[in-house]
């Protein structure tokens, strides 16, 4: 586990949160959209192994950037919004990949596998695209890292 004066402590959970509830709306939007109702039809599966992967990309992505959070000043909240912007990206990406892993083990590349792990990428546009009030609880959990990581940082160095 992560040492508990680093920001990752914080950053980790905060960041999968956000992959796992862009990844839902996204899925439940595309549902609703299919005209899929009936729900023992689907491939619940292959469903709860992509929420699984959404969450561990973002958790990979709170890993990545975990440094920028928690900065003194103005600057420091422009960088913890862009790291939200980027966390969500790269979450998408890594948990698209890693939703993945099982197909590319057993298939091998493909250049179709590019295009879906690229696509990962929009899952939380598309998402907030079509819920906006995504957008709110995005700022509120980003506004919430960046402020715990300033507390850890600010603990920490008190303790030095």
């Amino acid at each position: 586990m992560m040492p508990n004066s680093s920001p990752s402590a914080i950053t980790v959970p905060m960041m999968a949160l956000l992959g796992g509830i862009f990844f839902s709306a996204f899925l439940l939007e595309d549902l609703a959209a299919s005209g899929e109702q009936n729900w023992s039809d689907m491939e619940m599966a292959l469903i709860f192994r992509y929420v699984v992967a959404m969450i561990f990309g973002g958790a990979l992505a709170g890993v990545l950037l975990s440094g920028i959070y928690g900065r003194a000043g103005v600057l420091g909240w422009i960088l913890a919004f862009l790291g939200g912007v980027c966390a969500a990206l790269i979450a998408g990406i890594l948990g698209s990949a890693a939703g993945l892993l099982p197909n590319l083990l057993s298939d091998g590349w493909q250049s179709t596998d590019l295009i879906s792990i690229a696509f990962g990428a929009l899952v939380a546009p598309l998402a907030a695209a079509t819920h906006p009030w995504l957008l709110l609880v995005w700022v509120i959990i980003v506004a919430a890292t960046h402020v715990l990581c300033r507390r850890k940082r600010q603990h920490s160095q008190l303790k030095v």
